[in-house]
């Protein structure tokens, strides 16, 4: 269950993984995806968000990634989460919105 979802920020490439373990050089993720831009050819000025496989030559579920080009681990997007645990078997992530 992807219950530590983080978005990973490294140089050139955002990616979307559950942290399994952290240590001062490294990062243990279980199910990573990389975060791409879908260009819409409609609506130029709104592309899509999407997800691609992270190491796609692999099937291991589990990578240990060097911290060398990590610029930054952050708190995903609601939506982003929730996408992720609809692919992945997590739990969804109420909308923190009160409407009126």
């Amino acid at each position: 269950m992807a219950n530590n979802v983080k978005l990973l920020r490294f140089v050139g490439e955002e990616v979307l993984a559950e942290i399994v373990e952290e240590t001062a050089t490294h990062i243990k993720v279980k199910n990573p995806v990389r975060i791409v831009v879908i260009p819409n050819k409609a609506d130029p000025k709104n592309p899509s968000v999407g997800y691609a496989p992270y190491c796609e030559w692999t099937d291991d579920k589990e990578l240990t990634l060097s911290k060398n080009m990590l610029i930054c681990i952050a708190e995903p997007i609601t939506a982003f989460v929730n996408q992720y645990n609809q692919q992945f078997g997590g739990i969804l992530v109420p909308d923190t919105k009160i409407i009126t």
